[in-house]
């Protein structure tokens, strides 16, 4: 009896000692554990997209804070943060992972069970308005969510529910994933799409494309596509469209025309950076089709006319010195500075007074930022130099900028303002 009580002391020991060698002391050991360099995308001082190798950035402040969050509420049961290299992943959640990119990540949440999404490219993927909805109550933009609320992460500021000191540093923590990448979804093909062609609605499409509606846009958009969704109220930096007056932002079309249902489609499908509304690449193409012909059913205006031609854009020159100087006296001839501020941060004189027509404040956008609500590419901003933001009061300049070089030179000359600098 004895020697077994030994022999099973013994065994508990050793297998103490192997699990520690395994998860601990090997792991330690290994050359890969030096690794603090990732490949991240970067944009240049000429306004392009390139890959280099740089360093990896250690938690620091409010995103440290809000990584002990992340831990004691327990999100790693659930949400996984490690890219995989099979076929697939890296189409659905973004690049594959890279050894450096958790050199300062003690303990590892790597994660392998994905009750939850993936949540090592969340980074910018979602608006902090998103995000504040995503903790307050899923359930009102993700129906078939299980995740849980999490109130004790909200307070209540002047009348309104809003995240907590802890519940803004784990907002912080989340967009912080995958920034070790640098500006990768700038290039990534599921998040960028120049247009679609025309679909056809039938009674079939019309009901599924409800359908997808009631799931996915409703809590936002609201049952009558007013914008009055039962999450709006969590809305601080941009409220949600209200389908009801027909007019929209992104398009191909002239100003003041309807959107050609490609320009839907692609809103749909990409997303707008920095806002709530999020990318739904993920979709089947078929229900993003179908939605984009239900949405019209919200406005008159979709039945008494229709869409004017779209504009033409040509392929995009490489960028020179030459072009973006070109680019820097018009953004000075035409004062957008009076909107974008003379440091290009959406703080021009006229910013704080500058309403949509519906009678919400617009913020102009903030060039060093490199979060763009049209997209990322020389093409979505020569898009909306030529169309305007309806509903907003930024104008056409299709009449303004008669050439393509002045249209490219002020293009690449707002990107190359939110290039990385060493």
């Amino acid at each position: 009896m004895k020697k077994a009580k030994f022999v099973a002391l013994l065994a508990g020991f050793t297998f103490i000692f192997l699990a520690i060698m395994v998860q601990a002391i090997i792991p330690s050991l290994l050359k890969e554990t030096e690794i603090k360099y990732v490949t991240k995308t970067i944009r240049t001082p000429l306004g392009e997209l390139t890959e280099v190798k740089g360093d990896s950035r250690p938690y620091a402040g409010l995103v440290e804070q809000g990584r002990r969050i992340y831990i004691r509420e327990g999100c790693w049961y659930c949400h996984s943060m490690y890219v995989r290299p099979v076929t697939g992943e890296e189409r659905r959640w973004g690049p594959v992972s890279q050894v450096g990119e958790y050199a300062y990540d003690t303990p590892h949440l790597f994660g392998t069970r994905r009750i939850g999404p993936d949540l090592s490219r969340a980074g910018g993927k979602y608006g902090d308005d998103w995000h504040r909805v995503h903790f307050a109550d899923g359930r009102l933009i993700v129906p078939e969510s299980i995740m849980p609320k999490f109130p004790w992460l909200f307070e209540n500021h002047q009348g309104l529910q809003g995240p907590s000191a802890e519940g803004q540093a784990l907002i912080a923590f989340v967009q912080n994933l995958g920034m070790n990448r640098g500006k990768w979804r700038d290039d990534f093909s599921s998040q960028n799409l120049s247009g679609g062609s025309a679909a056809l609605a039938t009674a079939a499409s019309l009901r599924h494309g409800r359908e997808v509606y009631e799931l996915r846009c409703l809590g936002c958009h609201g049952e009558k596509g007013d914008g009055q969704g039962p999450a709006a109220k969590f809305f601080v930096k941009v409220q949600p469209r209200n389908f009801t007056s027909g007019s929209f932002k992104f398009r191909t079309t002239p100003s003041g025309s309807l959107p050609l249902d490609g320009d839907l489609y692609r809103t749909i499908t990409v997303g707008v950076r920095g806002t709530a509304m999020p990318p739904w690449y993920e979709l089947p193409e078929g229900d993003r089709w179908d939605v984009a012909q239900y949405l019209k059913n919200f406005a008159a205006d979709f039945k008494e006319s229709v869409p004017e031609p779209p504009f033409h854009i040509p392929p995009a020159p490489r960028a020179t010195p030459e072009l973006l100087a070109r680019g820097k006296e018009l953004h000075k001839t035409f004062q957008c500075a009076t909107c974008h501020g003379e440091d290009h941060r959406g703080n021009g004189e006229s910013a704080a007074s500058l309403t949509d027509d519906w009678g919400n404040h617009v913020q102009p956008a903030d060039f060093t930022s490199g979060v763009f609500k049209v997209g990322p590419r020389p093409e979505d901003i020569y898009r909306t130099f030529m169309t305007g933001l309806n509903g907003t009061p930024m104008p056409s300049y299709d009449s303004i900028l008669p050439t393509d070089e002045d249209r490219w030179a002020l293009a690449y000359f707002i990107l190359s303002l939110s290039a990385d600098r060493p």
